[in-house]
Formats: structure tokens, sequence, C-alpha cells
């Protein structure tokens, strides 16, 4: 049986992942209607099961947002990163347009393996509420899973693979990742 080594952190419920989420969007707001003509960039993990943290976890993270505000350099108002028990988060207030930002984050997925476990959420405020830009915002496809490649929504969704399997994955992309960065 496979034995996970990098998920060290506490377990968490559904009410504490609930509670994160809710907190998530009033700083959004607060952030954005704050500064009504920038755009925020938000990045959480994409790790399934009760633990959503470890302590390689946060270190990579960590090294990996240091890279990505280097490079969005000027275009950076205000940053903030917390360590969190429902898994790390990145808040990044950007001069940059929706869409530009968003296409800077497609491109910076595939910069590195960690990314695959980034959600990067490009968030401006249309009509006084929070819109997300996505994908089909610029014509691509959907996030692949990190397990068999295909549309990622729809295997967590369906649960097509077994949370060791996806585990699995996601133990073997922080490894590689942390040697990387160490």
């Amino acid at each position: 049986m496979f034995k996970l080594t990098i998920l060290d952190g506490p377990q968490v419920d559904l009410g504490q992942m609930l509670a994160a989420k809710d907190a998530r969007v009033v700083k959004e707001r607060a952030l954005l209607v704050a500064a009504p003509t920038n755009t925020l960039l938000h990045v959480t993990l994409r790790i399934p099961g009760p633990v959503k943290t470890g302590t390689r976890i946060e270190a990579v993270f960590s090294a990996v947002m240091q890279t990505l505000a280097q490079q969005l350099g000027e275009a950076v108002r205000s940053s903030d990163i917390d360590l969190l028990p429902t898994g790390p988060e990145a808040y990044f207030l950007t001069t940059l347009s929706p869409l530009s930002l968003k296409r800077l984050m497609v491109a910076f997925e595939n910069q590195q393996r960690f990314c695959d476990l980034l959600d990067l959420d490009v968030v401006t405020l249309r009509d006084a509420e929070l819109y997300q830009v996505s994908r089909t915002d610029l014509a691509l496809p959907p996030r692949a899973c990190l397990v068999c490649g295909g549309d990622a929504k729809a295997c967590a969704r369906s649960r097509r693979h077994g949370l060791p399997e996806v585990q699995q994955v996601v133990e073997t992309i922080v490894k590689e990742s942390a040697s990387q960065t160490a």
C-alpha cells in the first residue's frame, strides 16, 4: 500500500473547506473593491483528500510564488501568501488586464511540473460582481487531469480516479518539485 509522506499537514473537514472558500471570496472582494481597476490573481492548490498541505508543499509553493512574483514584476501592486491548514493560498493584485493575466498564467502553468497542482484564478469586478476569467474566455481547452490527462473537472465530478491514485500523483509531483527547488 502506498504511504503518503508529503501530505503531513493537519486533516481538514468539509466545513473547514467551505469556510475557507467563503473567506477567500470575502478577501477577493475586499481587494478588488479597494482597487477596482486592478486584476486579482488568486492561487490555490488542487490537492484532493482531507490533508491539503505539508512542510514540503508549503516550501515548494512559496518558492513557486516567488518565481511568479518575479515574472509579474512591476505589474504587482500587492501580494500576500497565507499558509493555511486548508492549503496555501496566494493573492497578487496586478495592473494587468484580466485577459493578459490569464494568458500569462496559462503559460506559467507549463513552466514546471508543480504548476500542474496550481489553480491560478484570475478574478476581476464586472458590474460590481466578482468574475473569474476562464480558459474558455481564451478559447482554450480545460485543464488536464493529473492522472489521465483528460478533462480535470469531468474526472473530478465523476470521481473517475480513486483518492489514493490521485494522491500518489500529487506526491510524485511535489517530490520532483522539491528536489528542483532545493
